[in-house]
Order: C-alpha cells, then sequence, then structure tokens
C-alpha cells in the first residue's frame, strides 16, 4: 500500500514539472501579415497547433521582420534549439534574430524577433522554414520539432543596400549603364524595323499564291486546318473535328462565332457597336446579404455539429445534424463555420462568400440550407446538403481512376452551373474543384468559395496587395487587371477541367506565382496530361485564349462536349 502512494505522489510530483510551453504571433503582427486581428497559436498550454503550423503565411515586401512571442509555464524553464532555413539565397540574405541559437525558454512572456532582408536582386517569394526544438515532456531527450512556414515577398531592387560601395560610384555606373542601354535599343530598333521591311515584302508577294491556293487546301481531307496566332497558346489554333461529328452543332470550336462580351465587371452600362447595350455581370459576394438571410436564419438550436471534415488556422467544416422544421426527423448536412478566436473580419468573409449563391436553385448548384449568424459575437454556421464523396478536389486525390467519360461528365456538369448563373448575370471568379462536391455516380455540384484560402493555401498566393488570389486559375486579365467577365470564369474551367484530367494535380506547379502574369504573356500554358485525347486538350487550350473574345463561350462548350460525349459512347 505504502508503494503504490508512494508511486502516486510520484507522478503527481512529475505532472507538476512536466515542461510547457506557449508559443504564438501577437495579434497586431497578424494584423500585419494576414489583415485579421486574432493571435496565431502554434502551441498553447504545451497543445500542438498542427493546422497553424501546417499554414504558410506570406510575408508582404514592406514586413522586414518576424516578431513570435512565447514563454516556459510553470516556472519551469525548458531548453530549446533554433535555425531557420532559408530556399533562396540570392534573393533573401540570411536571416538575423535577436536569440542565440541554443538556450532556455524564459519562464516570463517575453518576444524575440527574426530580421528577413531582401538582396534586391530578384522578384520572387522565398521559402523561410524556422525549426524550433524543445522537450514538451519530462524526458529532456524526447524532442518536439515544430516547423514554422513563411514565404517572404522580395521585389527586385527594393531597399537594396550599397554594401561598402560609395552613392558617387553607384551613381556613375548607372549613368554609363544608361548610355549602353540607349545605344542598345536604338540598334535594336534599327534591325526590327529592317526586319520587319523584309516580312511585309515577303507576305506581299506571297498573298496572291495563298489565295489561289486556298480552295484546294479547304477541301484536302478532314485534316484540321491550323493558322498561327499570336494570341493562342503555343501559337496554334486549328479546328476541333471529332470524326466530322455534329456538323449542324458547332462540332468545330473556332468556327463559332461568340458576341462581344463586356470587358469590365462595373456597374455603368455600355453599348455595342450595334447599339444595343451589353450585359452588367455582378459578383454575388457583394449582394445584399440581409436580404439573403430573410428565409435562411435559424436558431443554433437546430444544429448539431459533429466531427470535423476539414480543418484550417481559423476554418472548419464539420459533418453535423439539421434539424428542420420542415423535416420530422434531423438530416445530415455539411456547416462552414470558422473558430471562436476568429475576429470579426473573418467572421463577416465566412458569411458574404458562404451565402453567395443563396437563393439560387440549379441541379449543379449546391444549395444553403440556411444559416446561424446570431448572437453576433459567437462564430456564424452557414448550412448545406451533405455530400456523399466530398469535396471534388480531396476526391481526385484519392487515387481514383477516372476515364474520358467521366471526365467529360464533370466538365459539363461544372459548365451547366456557369450557364445558370451567367443567364442570371453573376460571375463566379473562382471555378476550381476546391469549390465544388460529388456525390454517389460522380454528380458534381459547384460551391461557394467560403473558406477556401484557410483550406487550400497552396492554391492562393499574395502578390504583394494583401489580398490572396487564386493566381494559377486567373485568365490574364483577371491576374493582372482584375477583370472579370463569363470569359474568365470558362479559363478558370479550363484549369479545372485539366485538375480533373490529372486526378487533382497543381496547375503550374513549378512557376513562381510572381511570374505567372509574364509566363501567361509568353504563351506558356498548361501541358497536355497523359492519356488526355487531342480533342479534349485543344478544348482547353481554346479557353486560354490571351484575347477574351476569342474564347469559347459556356453554351458552345457544352454544345461541343456533349457532341464528344456521343462520339465516345458510339465507338467505345
Amino acid at each position: 500500500m505504502r508503494c503504490w502512494l508512494l508511486l502516486v505522489v510520484i507522478m503527481a510530483t512529475l505532472r507538476q514539472v512536466e515542461p510547457s510551453l506557449d508559443l504564438y504571433v501577437d495579434s497586431q503582427d497578424v494584423k500585419q501579415l494576414l489583415g485579421v486581428s486574432s493571435q496565431l497559436w502554434y502551441v498553447h498550454n504545451g497543445t500542438v497547433n498542427k493546422y497553424a503550423l501546417g499554414y504558410v503565411v506570406v510575408v508582404p515586401p514592406q514586413v522586414n521582420s518576424l516578431t513570435f512571442c512565447w514563454q516556459a509555464l510553470h516556472g519551469k524553464t525548458m531548453p530549446y534549439s533554433l535555425d531557420v532555413h532559408i530556399g533562396n539565397h540570392e534573393a533573401l540574405s540570411k536571416p538575423v534574430y535577436n536569440i542565440s541559437d541554443r538556450g532556455l525558454v524564459p519562464t516570463r512572456p517575453a518576444a524575440w524577433t527574426l530580421r528577413l532582408a531582401c538582396t534586391g536582386k530578384l522578384t520572387t517569394q522565398v521559402d523561410v522554414t524556422i525549426t524550433l526544438q524543445v522537450p514538451m515532456n519530462t524526458s529532456l531527450a524526447d524532442i518536439t520539432t515544430l516547423a514554422i512556414l513563411r514565404k517572404k515577398i522580395c521585389l527586385r531592387d527594393s531597399e537594396v543596400e550599397a554594401g561598402g560601395v560609395s552613392v558617387e560610384m553607384v551613381e556613375a555606373r548607372h549613368s554609363t549603364t544608361v548610355v549602353y542601354i540607349t545605344l542598345a535599343c536604338l540598334a535594336l530598333f534599327l534591325v526590327v524595323v529592317v526586319v520587319l521591311a523584309i516580312v511585309n515584302h515577303i507576305n506581299s508577294n506571297k498573298t496572291t499564291g495563298r489565295r489561289t491556293g486556298s480552295s484546294q487546301r479547304s477541301t484536302s481531307g478532314n485534316q484540321s486546318s491550323v493558322a498561327v496566332r499570336q494570341d493562342v497558346p503555343n501559337n496554334q489554333r486549328g479546328n476541333i473535328d471529332i470524326g466530322g461529328i455534329g456538323k449542324t452543332s458547332h462540332s468545330s470550336l473556332s468556327e463559332m462565332r461568340r458576341s462581344p462580351q463586356p470587358t469590365n465587371t462595373t456597374t455603368a452600362t455600355t453599348t455595342t457597336t450595334t447599339g444595343s447595350p451589353e450585359p452588367q455581370y455582378t459578383d454575388p459576394r457583394q449582394s445584399d446579404i440581409s436580404a439573403k438571410l430573410t428565409g435562411l436564419s435559424v436558431s443554433r438550436d437546430c444544429v448539431q455539429l459533429l466531427e470535423v471534415d476539414q480543418e484550417g488556422t481559423f476554418g472548419r467544416v464539420y459533418h453535423a445534424l439539421y434539424h428542420s422544421t420542415d423535416q420530422p426527423h434531423p438530416v445530415t448536412v455539411t456547416v462552414k463555420t470558422v473558430t471562436d478566436a476568429s475576429s470579426e473580419v473573418q467572421r463577416s468573409v465566412v458569411v458574404s462568400e458562404g451565402l453567395m449563391l443563396a437563393g439560387l436553385s440549379h441541379e449543379h448548384l449546391l444549395a444553403v440550407l440556411g444559416a446561424v449568424v446570431a448572437p453576433p459575437e459567437s462564430p456564424p454556421c452557414i448550412i448545406f446538403p451533405a455530400s456523399s464523396q466530398g469535396n471534388l478536389k480531396r476526391f481526385l486525390q484519392g487515387c481514383h481512376t477516372l476515364v474520358t467519360r467521366e471526365v467529360v461528365s464533370v466538365g459539363v456538369q461544372v459548365l451547366q452551373a456557369l450557364a445558370f448563373l451567367h443567364s442570371r448575370l453573376l460571375l463566379h471568379k473562382d471555378v476550381a474543384t476546391r469549390n465544388c462536391v460529388v456525390d454517389e455516380g460522380l454528380q458534381v455540384r459547384l460551391t461557394d468559395c467560403a473558406l477556401a484560402r484557410d483550406l487550400y493555401p497552396a492554391d492562393y498566393h499574395c502578390l504583394g496587395d494583401n489580398e490572396n488570389r487564386p493566381i494559377k486559375w486567373l485568365a490574364l486579365e483577371s491576374l493582372a487587371h482584375k477583370v472579370f467577365t463569363p470569359a474568365s470564369d470558362v479559363w478558370s474551367w479550363g484549369v479545372l477541367l485539366w485538375e480533373v484530367m490529372t486526378l487533382g494535380q497543381q496547375p503550374y506547379a513549378e512557376i513562381d506565382p510572381f511570374e505567372m502574369s509574364a509566363v501567361l504573356r509568353q504563351g506558356v500554358r498548361l501541358a497536355q496530361p497523359i492519356n488526355c485525347p487531342d480533342e479534349l486538350f485543344k478544348a482547353m487550350t481554346f479557353c486560354w485564349t490571351t484575347a477574351p473574345r476569342e474564347r469559347p463561350t459556356v453554351e458552345e462548350l457544352i454544345i461541343y462536349l456533349t457532341n464528344f460525349q456521343q462520339h465516345l459512347d458510339r465507338y467505345v
């Protein structure tokens, strides 16, 4: 009995002296990085937040230092080891921090700072990994490794230090460089003028020959006609004609004549050359939330949260039960919400984005069943019908094999949802597999984009404007000028189809987000996936045409893919 009591006393004593840690980023620094006033906890009372550690925080160009707060709890100090690794030494100088590489975590709240100074040589994002090793239990030999991830944005020639070179020498070198650049530009201009003159002379001599042979070439068989155009991916533009099917249904996308589309999303009314006003498309996120909540607001008691399906730094997606007054029994639903520590801004964004499709009814759009928004200080809950297979991107990444017929079916279903939105003069602006759900029989529905930035942080990037955007899904005009039209939704749909064909791979994975705009202007596009039919890939590339007016409309794509599907069913 005495031995048992002694063992209990020893265990209690060990629990009292067990090391514990707090590690977090203060709300003021989080607001500077993410635009929200909320503490970002990595370790709280000794509990590690693996979701926060997995979230890559982007550090804007104007932020050159990171501050972390920490404390060893219960008055018990603990040793630590700190290491900082950067992915590009040419763009980012060696990090400097104001604590030693090894030491003891203080027993009182304290802060330490890491300085990240760009060299000014490159414009890029640099991966920064901050590794902190601490013992999180009674055994000092059992070490816990905390890896904090950052992406530092560096700009070329931004606050570059002279590094021992005098100001006079720098100015002299700059003046000499300007002279050489001016002479080089003048020489290059003269060469271009000469080349253009030669090309114009050759083309004028060949024009007659081309015209006389055009009728013979047009009847030379079923080969696709290819015309070189600079505004088409890979400088290739051809008729997509599948074995001569559907001639009366626009089987060739290049033969479809599209009506002009608007070039902006403002509320002003524009007029076409024919005098008829162009339709003005709006962003459903910017509509009146209070009007959408009419008839959707339900009591918090109607929702019973079950297990967590997805979790990010601030957002959560639950499996839940919904006790509706219209149903005698509770139904299984999906609920999007945020944590108790979320800020007012985060809660507002979840409501506005979660209700963007509220009031719309279509078989390929995910409906909104209800919303819990009271009391205002509590996390809001947006209620959706449950889907048997969950998120489409996660479904694709689960090693599920799709045949071409299934890929086409998914693409057509999303197009039908977009056609419905565009008929209501609404734009989605974030068409991607992460914003779709899937049910049995590969039935797909397009959803809102609430929590997408938090749940899929690798799909969104900030280019220094403190706005996370789906950079690698955006059309060139949307990326460069923030212009959105139905044609930009078509571009994103083309990337979605590529995702489906590659089973959820990351588009443009090898390209830096900062370089996307320049790369797209150069004509670079996604490569043809393995086992992707040429006809299907050509449909994708048409969606990525530089000029918005040259892209097919949603209706034209539906017709083309429907004909392609019929062709597959006939011969496969």
